[in-house]
């Protein structure tokens, strides 16, 4: 949407409006990471998984959330992190991917902020490489300080099932 104002000299000027979007950022390893507010379903304190046999190393379980089954998966080891102990102030972020609810385990929730698309800056990493897939899709400055937007379907794989689908 474009809104016309004018300046002090009376000449019409044109302001693009930018989409502000609202990002949800927590912590990993000391590095914030956000994702889109849209995805998320509710954020609960850390509570015992109901563990799967068999399953990969970053898939911790489930848990029952009134009434509804939810996978537990551990970000930070999904990142290719080391695990860890978690303490006192982590929690499990409930997302919505393509219809499909998943809890991820953080160590900290951060902050909700509001982001302008003009604020984003293109991930350095080249995710062309079909070998190391980036897990941002882009990176924020916020007060000298460098977040970086989570690609939910590429980490958790949701971009993979529409290449093969296609």
């Amino acid at each position: 949407m474009k809104e016309e104002t004018t300046t002090n000299t009376g000449t019409p000027q044109v302001e693009t409006e930018q989409n502000i979007h609202k990002y949800l950022f927590f912590s990993l390893d000391n590095v914030e990471y956000g994702v889109e507010i849209s995805m998320v379903q509710e954020i609960i304190t850390m509570e015992a998984v109901s563990p799967i046999p068999s399953t990969l190393p970053f898939c911790k379980g489930v848990i029952n959330i009134r009434g509804s089954v939810v996978p537990v998966l551990d970000l930070r080891i999904k990142l290719g992190k080391e695990p860890c102990e978690y303490t006192d102030i982590a929690c499990i972020i409930v997302l919505e991917i393509k219809d499909e609810r998943i809890g991820v385990i953080v160590e900290q929730i951060r902050d909700v902020i509001e982001i302008s698309d003009g604020m984003l800056m293109p991930s350095p990493v080249d995710t062309n490489n079909a070998e190391q897939k980036c897990a941002s899709s882009s990176i924020v400055e916020i007060d000298g300080n460098v977040k970086q937007i989570l690609d939910i379907d590429r980490v958790f794989g949701f971009d993979e099932e529409e290449t093969e689908e296609q």
